[in-house]
């Protein structure tokens, strides 16, 4: 289990592990497919669905970290599954 972490620290941990912005997550934008996606909207932070162009299934966060968690899970799950994760 990682230590709790903001965006930023989440970013460059899934980056050192072959996983980029777009691939298996997205901050902000829709994504190379069906993804999760994660955002802050008027200080709140969201995570959301990413599929055919579009943000679905939004869920607000009590924090950052929250938020950073709940996406982090799923994309270092994603990747492992399809192999792209590098230790």
């Amino acid at each position: 289990m990682v230590n709790p972490m903001n965006i930023n620290e989440m970013k460059i941990y899934l980056a050192s592990h072959g996983v980029e912005d777009g691939s298996f997550y997205t901050h902000g934008g829709l994504g190379g497919g069906e993804i999760n996606g994660i955002e802050q909207i008027d200080g709140k932070w969201f995570t959301y669905f990413s599929e055919r162009g579009s943000k679905n299934s939004y869920k607000e966060w009590a924090s950052e970290e929250a938020a950073v968690e709940f996406v982090m899970e799923r994309a270092e799950r994603f990747a492992r599954r399809l192999g792209y994760w590098k230790d």
